[in-house]
């Protein structure tokens, strides 16, 4: 047992090391990436207490695998990184001021049933470069409809990250969207399930983001801890009635008159630029325009982080049985 949960601990510390992110005792619990990634367990390990993470942590410590600083784990040699973390944490607690403040306006979307803050915002890692990486999730059979209101209201607040803006401070990036009646994410991955873990609830009924993740129960396969939380929503935003009035005037209003043949020429349309355009087709990224779902990551960095955390597994003697691999990308 306390192999495993050594192994584990360390995979933990050093998949966040590729992110310049320390972590606290609770965090090393909540993001322990499940034992049976490294070592083949003929038994189930049960449940993996607190106590016995925060002994095991003690130890390594004492090894010299990894450091401590002010409640913070990290590989030895990093103590830079507890000042990095405080200092980006101040930043994307004032970041989080003005997602909220802009996210409250998406709700005159149609169709918009739920947003998640994603990537450095959710996890509180952010520089003052970092834009706002969102999880959208739409009505099924408005997909398309919905992603060209945020674009239109994202655009009216000055708040949209453009194609060509290699850097975008303070912008919403959508590059991911699902439909409701459609919330498994099919590209598993442990770069893809450390992520979904960590996405906060935005703009998004609590009901809704127990029916996500209740259709996301892959994310234990890699994260073992990872449960359901009844107080998941957190820092959420509760946009004025009159915002939900006007978008549901808009539903009724595009319904009526050309709901599904506005919906059938997004799509179609947006599938041809997806085909035209040859970033489509370059290596290390992912694409998807389906009824169902959406996604712009044509130059993901989720093959530069599970490289860097195999070759830190191996440096420091770990050997699991299968290496880490990508979600899929395109080769």
């Amino acid at each position: 047992m306390m192999t495993y949960l050594r192994n584990s601990i360390i995979a933990t510390v050093v998949y966040h090391d590729t992110f310049n992110y320390p972590l606290t005792l609770l965090e090393v619990f909540k993001y322990l990436i499940n034992p049976g990634r490294l070592m083949r367990i003929a038994d189930g390990l049960g449940e993996i207490k607190l106590d016995e993470v925060s002994e095991e942590l003690d130890r390594l410590i004492k090894s010299g695998i990894l450091a401590e600083k002010n409640g913070f784990y990290f590989l030895n040699g990093r103590d830079d990184l507890y000042d990095l973390r405080i200092e980006r944490q101040k930043i994307a607690d004032k970041k989080w001021k003005k997602f909220l403040k802009l996210t409250k306006f998406l709700a005159l979307t149609p169709f918009l049933r739920g947003v998640f803050a994603s990537g450095s915002m959710a996890l509180g890692n952010t520089d003052k470069e970092s834009d706002f990486d969102v999880l959208i999730i739409a009505k099924s059979g408005r997909l398309y409809t919905c992603r060209l209101f945020l674009w239109l209201i994202s655009s009216l607040l000055g708040a949209r990250r453009k194609k060509h803006e290699k850097v975008a401070p303070d912008k919403f990036c959508f590059n991911h969207y699902i439909t409701d009646d459609s919330l498994e994410l099919r590209h598993q991955s442990l770069f893809n399930a450390q992520t979904y873990i960590n996405l906060k609830p935005a703009m998004i009924k609590p009901e809704l983001v127990n029916k996500f993740f209740s259709s996301n129960l892959w994310l234990n396969n890699y994260v073992y801890n990872f449960k359901i939380q009844s107080n998941f929503v957190m820092r959420s935003v509760l946009p004025p009635h009159l915002f939900i009035f006007l978008a549901r005037m808009e539903e009724f209003t595009i319904n009526l008159l050309f709901g599904n043949s506005l919906e059938r020429f997004l799509m179609n349309d947006q599938q041809k630029r997806i085909k035209k355009n040859p970033i489509t087709y370059e290596p290390g990224g992912r694409i998807v325009s389906t009824e169902k779902e959406l996604e712009f990551h044509p130059r993901s960095f989720e093959q530069i982080v599970i490289e860097k955390y195999n070759r830190g597994l191996k440096h420091l003697g770990i050997i699991p049985y299968s290496w880490e691999k990508d979600s899929g990308l395109k080769e």
